[in-house]
């Protein structure tokens, strides 16, 4: 074997490394190497001054741009693997309260904060990631991009609520396709535009197949009503009041979520031991924070009946 073959790609039984050759025959081809790429700038040399100034800047340039895309890409490849790593393992030790085996009254962004040097708003991050990723077919592997687009973390914040609602996993890819045919793009506010218009028409009562009390069945299925027409429509028909009164149960397990996040975050800064910069402003805001406290008390509860079985958190 010479040291020609390493210049024949596709051959049968081609080399894949010079480390295959004898030694004599591996320096061989190192020196060639390394010959072939202190000429290159020497093909400028029949070129006036400028113009090899200009051949040169245009060569570092695109030698910069193509360094920094293999280390962009493989930070978004390592980054993707992260989130399918870490994010399972995080949601194991939350729903198991594995966080508290020492010390029953330890929430989980307190022992986030203890254990990890990552953030518990990073943390929530990492978890609503990889549901992100499972819903858009990415997960358990380093594609970073869905549809051509880079996957962000605005775009994961932006479908967090809805994958932490169960919502289909092709109800999810279509809010990704119904936003970029209505911007042109994917972006955070437009992905946040699509789920409130899903959950807006999920919401509504179907009137179409709904039988008023005397017996009669609606046909202007396609009528557009104000809130007080769905409240009149409620009334007459038992079915559609049981489905607009179960949104009571989505926004209230929405609202009790997001205030176990918020406590968690209120406790993480009044036991981190580190007073605020602005001891004025941190205080003003408690009080705001306390005083919606005492409003939620005063006002958390909604009836209860045989239609809808509300778990109500009144504190």
């Amino acid at each position: 074997m010479t040291t020609t073959d390493l210049a024949l790609p596709g051959q049968a039984g081609e080399l894949k490394s010079v480390k295959q050759l004898d030694s004599d025959e591996e320096a061989a081809v190192r020196l060639r190497r390394a010959r072939r790429v202190m000429k290159k700038p020497q093909q400028l040399a029949g070129l006036a001054p400028a113009k090899q100034l200009q051949e040169c800047l245009k060569v570092l340039h695109a030698a910069e741009a193509k360094r920094e895309g293999t280390v962009k890409e493989a930070q978004l490849k390592a980054g993707a693997v992260f989130f399918d790593t870490a994010g399972p393992y995080l949601m194991w030790v939350r729903d198991n309260s594995l966080y508290c085996l020492d010390d029953r009254g330890r929430t989980f962004e307190r022992w986030l904060a203890m254990i990890w040097g990552y953030s518990p708003s990073q943390c929530y991050l990492f978890m609503d990631a990889v549901r992100v990723r499972i819903a858009l077919g990415l997960a358990g592997s380093d594609e970073y991009a869905y549809q051509g687009t880079v996957l962000t973390t605005k775009h994961i914040r932006a479908l967090a609520p809805a994958v932490n609602a169960e919502l289909a996993a092709e109800d999810v890819q279509q809010l990704w396709v119904d936003t970029e045919a209505r911007d042109g793009k994917v972006t955070e506010g437009g992905l946040r535009e699509a789920y409130r218009q899903l959950t807006a028409a999920k919401s509504a009562p179907d009137v179409s197949a709904a039988e008023t009390t005397t017996g009669t069945t609606t046909t202007d299925s396609n009528s557009s009503f104000d809130s007080s027409d769905r409240s009149e429509e409620s009334n007459e028909d038992p079915n559609a009041e049981r489905l607009a009164r179960w949104e009571v149960n989505k926004e209230l397990s929405a609202i009790h979520a997001e205030l176990e996040r918020l406590q968690g975050r209120y406790s993480l800064l009044k036991d981190g031991g580190l007073a605020a910069l602005d001891e004025a402003d941190a205080d003003r805001e408690a009080k705001q924070i306390r005083a919606l406290g005492r409003w939620f008390n005063q006002h958390g509860a909604v009836p209860v009946d045989a239609v809808v079985d509300a778990e109500i958190v009144e504190d």
